[in-house]
């Protein structure tokens, strides 16, 4: 049994498209009507998957700490980042006071 990325190895399958072949495979594997003489293919392609996947995941963590690391540069550039409380949000009140301080209210 072949599918149609065997001979890339899946290269230009999306996350989410690779982790559906994925589960295929192991429903396959886990099931009783597997054959023994295509056990090694499914095996092979669940590796490839899985080293897929795991690829992709390495790649977006990596570009999502290159974006945080910009932004932080960004903010420091600017003369600091606003204060950010304890759940890594920025303090709105603050923020919205400090905006406001001279308006006058009548």
């Amino acid at each position: 049994m072949s599918t149609p990325n065997d001979d890339t190895g899946g290269a230009d399958l999306g996350y989410a498209e690779a982790m559906t072949e994925l589960e295929g495979v192991l429903e396959e594997l886990e099931g009783d009507h597997l054959d023994v003489d295509v056990l090694a293919e499914r095996v092979r392609r669940a590796s490839e998957l899985i080293k897929l996947c795991r690829t992709r995941i390495s790649r977006a963590q990596e570009d999502v700490n290159r974006i945080v690391t910009d932004l932080e540069v960004f903010e420091s550039e600017l003369g600091g980042a606003p204060p950010v409380d304890a759940d890594g949000d920025e303090d709105e009140l603050d923020g919205d006071v400090a905006a406001h301080e001279g308006d006058e209210l009548f």
